[in-house]
Protein backbone atom coordinates (compact mmCIF):
# COMPACT_ATOMS: atom_id res chain seq x y z
CA UNK A 1 0.00 0.00 0.00
CA UNK A 2 2.43 2.66 1.13
CA UNK A 3 4.22 1.82 -2.72
CA UNK A 4 1.17 2.52 -4.23
CA UNK A 5 0.55 6.01 -2.59
CA UNK A 6 4.50 7.26 -3.27
CA UNK A 7 3.47 6.03 -6.69
CA UNK A 8 0.57 8.30 -7.07
CA UNK A 9 2.97 11.17 -5.13
CA UNK A 10 5.29 10.75 -8.07
CA UNK A 11 3.18 10.99 -11.31
CA UNK A 12 1.50 14.10 -9.87
CA UNK A 13 5.36 15.63 -10.24
CA UNK A 14 5.91 13.23 -13.57
CA UNK A 15 8.12 10.57 -12.14
CA UNK A 16 7.98 6.67 -12.45
CA UNK A 17 9.97 4.53 -10.67
CA UNK A 18 9.86 0.46 -10.58
CA UNK A 19 9.31 -1.46 -7.47
CA UNK A 20 12.67 -2.29 -6.89
CA UNK A 21 13.14 1.73 -6.69
CA UNK A 22 10.75 2.22 -4.25
CA UNK A 23 11.89 -0.70 -1.99
CA UNK A 24 15.65 1.37 -2.41
CA UNK A 25 13.78 4.57 -1.42
CA UNK A 26 11.92 2.59 1.60
CA UNK A 27 15.39 1.36 2.95
CA UNK A 28 16.87 5.07 2.75
CA UNK A 29 13.50 6.78 4.96
CA UNK A 30 14.02 3.66 7.42
CA UNK A 31 18.03 4.91 7.59
CA UNK A 32 17.01 8.31 7.84
CA UNK A 33 14.15 7.15 10.49
CA UNK A 34 16.75 4.81 12.60
CA UNK A 35 20.38 7.08 12.25
CA UNK A 36 19.72 10.88 10.95
CA UNK A 37 16.82 11.99 12.79
CA UNK A 38 18.16 10.74 16.41
CA UNK A 39 22.00 12.32 15.48
CA UNK A 40 20.12 15.70 14.21
CA UNK A 41 20.74 15.23 10.74
CA UNK A 42 16.88 16.10 9.53
CA UNK A 43 15.41 18.00 12.07
CA UNK A 44 13.08 15.83 14.38
CA UNK A 45 9.91 17.49 13.86
CA UNK A 46 10.36 15.79 10.12
CA UNK A 47 10.16 12.50 11.72
CA UNK A 48 6.92 11.49 10.64
CA UNK A 49 7.34 13.23 7.24
CA UNK A 50 10.34 12.22 5.59
CA UNK A 51 8.42 10.91 2.64
CA UNK A 52 6.82 13.80 1.12
CA UNK A 53 8.91 16.77 3.19
CA UNK A 54 12.23 15.36 2.08
CA UNK A 55 12.45 12.27 -0.88
CA UNK A 56 10.09 13.42 -2.53
CA UNK A 57 10.79 17.01 -2.54
CA UNK A 58 14.22 16.02 -3.86
CA UNK A 59 12.60 13.80 -6.59
CA UNK A 60 10.89 17.09 -7.72
CA UNK A 61 14.33 17.60 -10.09
CA UNK A 62 14.75 14.53 -11.79
CA UNK A 63 12.76 15.56 -14.83
CA UNK A 64 15.55 18.40 -14.84
CA UNK A 65 18.38 16.22 -14.89
CA UNK A 66 20.36 14.10 -17.40
CA UNK A 67 19.15 10.00 -17.09
CA UNK A 68 22.91 9.41 -18.11
CA UNK A 69 24.61 12.21 -16.96
CA UNK A 70 26.93 13.23 -13.62
CA UNK A 71 25.53 15.18 -11.00
CA UNK A 72 27.17 16.18 -7.90
CA UNK A 73 25.14 17.14 -4.59
CA UNK A 74 27.02 19.90 -2.77
CA UNK A 75 26.80 19.67 1.00
CA UNK A 76 24.96 16.31 0.95
CA UNK A 77 23.98 15.74 4.73
CA UNK A 78 21.89 13.33 5.09
CA UNK A 79 22.05 12.34 1.24
CA UNK A 80 19.18 15.01 0.09
CA UNK A 81 18.42 15.49 -2.93
CA UNK A 82 21.86 13.51 -3.56
CA UNK A 83 20.20 9.95 -2.67
CA UNK A 84 16.72 10.06 -3.84
CA UNK A 85 18.07 11.21 -7.16
CA UNK A 86 20.63 8.79 -7.67
CA UNK A 87 17.95 5.81 -6.70
CA UNK A 88 15.72 7.95 -9.36
CA UNK A 89 18.43 8.04 -12.30
CA UNK A 90 20.29 4.62 -11.92
CA UNK A 91 22.10 5.43 -15.14
CA UNK A 92 23.50 8.44 -14.24
CA UNK A 93 26.96 9.24 -12.17
CA UNK A 94 26.65 10.89 -8.56
CA UNK A 95 28.76 12.53 -6.27
CA UNK A 96 27.75 13.38 -2.37
CA UNK A 97 29.88 16.31 -1.26
CA UNK A 98 29.67 16.11 2.62
CA UNK A 99 32.77 17.88 4.56
CA UNK A 100 31.15 16.73 7.95
CA UNK A 101 32.99 13.41 8.79
CA UNK A 102 30.10 11.87 10.64
CA UNK A 103 27.45 12.92 8.11
CA UNK A 104 29.66 11.44 5.24
CA UNK A 105 29.95 8.35 7.00
CA UNK A 106 26.11 7.85 6.95
CA UNK A 107 26.50 8.69 3.28
CA UNK A 108 28.72 6.04 2.92
CA UNK A 109 26.79 3.31 4.69
CA UNK A 110 23.41 3.65 3.00
CA UNK A 111 25.36 3.82 -0.29
CA UNK A 112 26.38 0.31 0.73
CA UNK A 113 23.19 -0.90 2.48
CA UNK A 114 21.17 0.43 -0.40
CA UNK A 115 23.45 -0.81 -3.02
CA UNK A 116 24.06 2.10 -5.13
CA UNK A 117 26.88 1.85 -7.71
CA UNK A 118 26.48 5.04 -9.16
CA UNK A 119 27.65 7.33 -6.42
CA UNK A 120 31.29 8.30 -4.76
CA UNK A 121 30.63 9.97 -1.92
CA UNK A 122 33.27 12.90 -1.23
CA UNK A 123 34.60 13.87 2.27
CA UNK A 124 35.29 17.56 1.48
CA UNK A 125 34.23 20.62 0.17
CA UNK A 126 33.14 21.21 -3.14
CA UNK A 127 35.96 24.03 -3.68
CA UNK A 128 38.34 20.92 -3.23
CA UNK A 129 37.16 18.49 -6.05
CA UNK A 130 38.57 18.57 -9.16
CA UNK A 131 35.70 16.65 -11.09
CA UNK A 132 33.16 18.08 -13.29
CA UNK A 133 29.61 17.76 -13.63
CA UNK A 134 26.59 18.22 -16.31
CA UNK A 135 24.77 19.11 -13.16
CA UNK A 136 24.98 20.20 -9.43
CA UNK A 137 21.81 19.93 -6.90
CA UNK A 138 21.75 21.86 -3.71
CA UNK A 139 18.72 20.96 -0.96
CA UNK A 140 18.79 23.90 2.45
CA UNK A 141 23.05 24.74 1.18
CA UNK A 142 23.34 28.41 1.06
CA UNK A 143 21.75 31.35 -0.07
CA UNK A 144 21.25 31.61 -4.33
CA UNK A 145 24.47 33.44 -4.92
CA UNK A 146 25.97 31.89 -2.44
CA UNK A 147 25.09 28.12 -3.63
CA UNK A 148 25.64 29.54 -6.96
CA UNK A 149 29.46 30.16 -6.32
CA UNK A 150 30.06 27.29 -4.57
CA UNK A 151 28.63 24.96 -8.02
CA UNK A 152 29.60 27.03 -10.85
CA UNK A 153 33.63 25.47 -10.71
CA UNK A 154 32.19 22.34 -10.61
CA UNK A 155 30.17 22.51 -13.63
CA UNK A 156 31.17 21.22 -17.61
CA UNK A 157 30.36 23.50 -19.99
CA UNK A 158 26.61 23.59 -20.33
CA UNK A 159 25.87 22.84 -16.60
CA UNK A 160 23.30 23.47 -14.55
CA UNK A 161 22.77 24.26 -10.94
CA UNK A 162 19.40 22.76 -9.47
CA UNK A 163 18.40 24.90 -6.23
CA UNK A 164 15.84 24.07 -4.23
CA UNK A 165 14.12 27.47 -3.59
CA UNK A 166 11.89 28.95 -0.32
CA UNK A 167 8.74 30.79 -0.89
CA UNK A 168 10.54 33.83 -0.98
CA UNK A 169 12.92 33.29 -3.01
CA UNK A 170 13.91 36.41 -5.04
CA UNK A 171 15.36 36.14 -8.17
CA UNK A 172 17.23 40.05 -8.10
CA UNK A 173 20.58 39.41 -6.81
CA UNK A 174 20.77 36.19 -9.37
CA UNK A 175 19.52 38.36 -12.44
CA UNK A 176 22.49 41.25 -10.81
CA UNK A 177 25.41 38.47 -11.07
CA UNK A 178 24.62 37.78 -14.87
CA UNK A 179 23.41 34.09 -13.98
CA UNK A 180 20.96 32.68 -16.56
CA UNK A 181 18.18 31.61 -14.15
CA UNK A 182 14.96 29.52 -15.13
CA UNK A 183 12.06 28.65 -12.46
CA UNK A 184 11.26 24.99 -13.28
CA UNK A 185 7.87 24.31 -14.67
CA UNK A 186 6.87 21.09 -13.69
CA UNK A 187 3.99 20.44 -11.04
CA UNK A 188 5.90 21.32 -6.99
CA UNK A 189 4.45 20.23 -4.20
CA UNK A 190 2.19 22.49 -2.34
CA UNK A 191 4.08 24.41 0.80
CA UNK A 192 7.51 24.44 -1.37
CA UNK A 193 9.43 27.18 -3.16
CA UNK A 194 10.33 26.80 -6.69
CA UNK A 195 13.24 24.76 -8.25
CA UNK A 196 15.67 27.21 -9.65
CA UNK A 197 17.64 26.21 -12.75
CA UNK A 198 20.71 28.70 -12.93
CA UNK A 199 23.73 28.10 -15.63
CA UNK A 200 26.08 30.38 -17.28
CA UNK A 201 24.47 33.21 -19.74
Amino acid sequence: MKHEAWSRDLAAIGVELRTDQLEALAAYVEALERVAVPRGMVAPSDAGRLWDRHVLDSLRAVPELLAKGSGADIGSGAGLPGIPLAVALPEARWALIERRRNRAAFLEAVVDDVALGNVEVIVGRAADVADRFDACVARAFSSPSKTWEAAQPLLRSGGVLVYWAGERFNRAPLDEMGISVRLSTRADLARTGPLVIMGRQ
